[in-house]
């Protein structure tokens, strides 16, 4: 997994952090900055955990965006944050900071904003939001899936199947649907490629970790089922449980 440019990948995204912290901390910040901050929380922690083969440093990260987020969120509002760019709930959930997500989910936009963002994408996150961090009522949940179907209009998206198996807690249906979801996203990922060039920083990072996948997974193990030690591109050491307990305000300590 280890690329010989992780070392710096991993530095360039914290230098900057320092610099955004900066700004985030006087309240200057706008979504713009928030979401590069969480970017480069993100992909500093994916570059330690390949380069070092340890879940600690990659974990704080993880629980920093989140954290994060949810400041920003709380302090400084959500008009200018579409629920479908919000990846950093998937950092707290993927973390297994559910107290992070929850603040995530209570402060963020939840309502679809038309003409900018595609509803199936708000959709899916809409419903992790509800049905793995809220607790909504089963049949409010599958008002969001029969939502989500329609607005698919027959297309294919696979997240659609996956959140479906959650909501059923059928283990084998979760675990099926989750490989054909990651093994999708290669393919993707790797006919984009030949179009159009990735950063160094993607490549060297995200190109071989999901973080969807990865809060998918936590999600399914909070729900109670039985999940698969190993998936595509979820490595089992991003898993391990976060024993460190960082305070809230631990994105403002950029090592």
């Amino acid at each position: 997994m280890a690329s010989r440019f992780l070392p710096a990948v991993i530095e360039n995204a914290l230098h900057q952090n320092r610099a955004l912290r900066r700004v985030l901390v006087r309240g200057a910040g706008r979504s713009r900055h928030i979401l590069t901050f969480c970017d480069n929380f993100r992909v500093a922690g994916i570059g330690s955990l390949f380069l070092t083969g340890t879940s600690e440093p990659f974990l704080h990260n993880l629980h920093q965006s989140g954290r994060a987020f949810a400041h920003y969120l709380r302090n400084a509002g959500n008009a200018d944050v579409r629920l479908s760019l919000s990846r950093p709930f998937f950092d707290a959930v993927g973390v297994g900071d559910f107290d992070g997500a929850a603040l995530i989910a209570r402060h963020a936009r939840r309502s679809w904003a038309q003409g900018e963002e595609y509803e199936e994408d708000f959709l899916f996150i809409e419903f992790l939001i509800q049905h793995g961090v809220l607790a909504a009522p089963v049949s409010a949940c599958e008002d969001l899936l029969a939502r989500y179907e329609r607005v698919l209009s027959g297309a294919e998206d696979l997240r659609l199947d996956v959140c479906r198996t959650l909501l059923q807690a059928d283990s084998d249906a979760f675990n099926q649907a989750l490989a054909l979801f990651l093994s999708d996203r290669k393919d993707r990922l790797e006919a984009q490629a030949e179009t159009t060039p990735f950063p160094e920083e993607f490549l060297a990072t995200e190109w071989n970790f999901s973080l969807e996948g990865l809060a998918l997974a936590r999600l399914a193990e909070r729900n109670g089922l039985e999940t698969e030690e190993d998936y595509l591109h979820i490595p089992s050491l991003a898993r391990a449980p976060d024993r460190t307990r960082p305070g809230d305000d631990s994105w403002m300590e950029v090592d």
